[in-house]
């Protein structure tokens, strides 16, 4: 039986030390050059809120159904879940189930987006 080679803690702990030594000026020489160029952060509108529209383009919110519609969906669901069951051996079943799926995702698509005020 040969004897097992395991480092022990001493060796694995040397070896961390190491390689935290010799990487830590690196990175934080990098981190140092980053900070001199600059930090850009977002800033959406200064001293209080935007005045009212900033937020939306001018024409306005568009239709629900561009978030789509329950149809869609199903349209959509009935043909991934068509290759999907066809890969399985039952495209027509799979077919179906994607479409039930497919019709609930559009759906809730459609009323999330109404509820929340991006479309009208």
């Amino acid at each position: 039986m040969l004897p097992e080679n395991r480092p022990n803690a001493l060796q694995v702990a040397a070896i961390c030390l190491a390689s935290v030594l010799a990487l830590g000026p690196w990175t934080v020489w990098k981190s140092a050059e980053a900070s001199a160029a600059g930090v850009q952060l977002a800033q959406y509108y200064p001293y209080g809120p935007p005045p009212p529209g900033y937020y939306r383009p001018p024409p306005g919110p568009p239709p629900c159904n561009a978030y789509g519609s329950p149809l869609r969906g199903a349209a959509r669901g009935a043909a991934g879940g068509a290759v999907i069951g066809a890969i399985a051996g039952d495209a027509g079943r799979g077919a179906a189930i994607g479409a039930g799926i497919g019709l609930l995702g559009g759906a809730i698509r459609n009323s999330n987006a109404r509820a929340n005020g991006y479309c009208y």
